[in-house]
């Protein structure tokens, strides 16, 4: 069973959590935050998989296996299946 949290939103958040509850988005304040808390652990896993994919490419790039474009037109040709 998990424990009981105690902590402070501050009033611009404890309002928004109000009115989520009172606008009947949410059934009750923990439901909102734990969707919250949802979303901010989705958008870290994003994060994750991009900075990952990231230090990929910075590899590629270092070993030589980056392309060069002429111009924006050109990447975005390529980038598009039509070069």
């Amino acid at each position: 069973m998990a424990r009981a949290k105690t902590f402070s939103l501050g009033d611009t958040y404890d309002g928004i959590l109000a009115d989520l509850v009172k606008n009947g988005r949410f059934g009750t304040e923990t439901e909102a935050v734990r969707a919250g808390i949802r979303m901010l652990a989705d958008h870290e896993l994003k994060m994750q998989a991009l900075r990952q994919d990231i230090s990929i490419a910075d590899a590629e790039i270092k070993a030589g296996l980056g392309r060069e474009y002429s111009d924006s037109a050109a990447l975005l040709k390529d980038v598009m299946n039509d070069g």
